[in-house]
């Protein structure tokens, strides 16, 4: 089960543990991430390509319980 979550950490009742927490966020390359960035490499923009991995812009953010570690939810960008 999945709770709508936002970019940012998100107070929340965790489905698991049932305590009230701010949640604890991973940002994480998607497929899209991938996709942009072989876009750019192909389009002799390469130099580009490597922000994608280090900014947020096409990364998703997953959230966990900060408690007991239980994923909540992911936001995709």
């Amino acid at each position: 089960m999945s709770t709508a979550v936002g970019p940012e950490p998100t107070t929340v009742v965790c489905p698991n543990c049932q305590l009230q927490v701010t949640t604890r966020t991973e940002p994480k390359a998607t497929t899209k991430t991938h996709l942009f960035a072989l876009i750019m490499c192909l389009t002799c923009l390469w130099p580009c390509a490597c922000c994608l991995y280090c900014t947020d812009c096409a990364r998703s953010t997953t959230h966990f319980c900060p408690s007991c570690n239980n994923y909540v939810g992911t936001y995709d960008r």
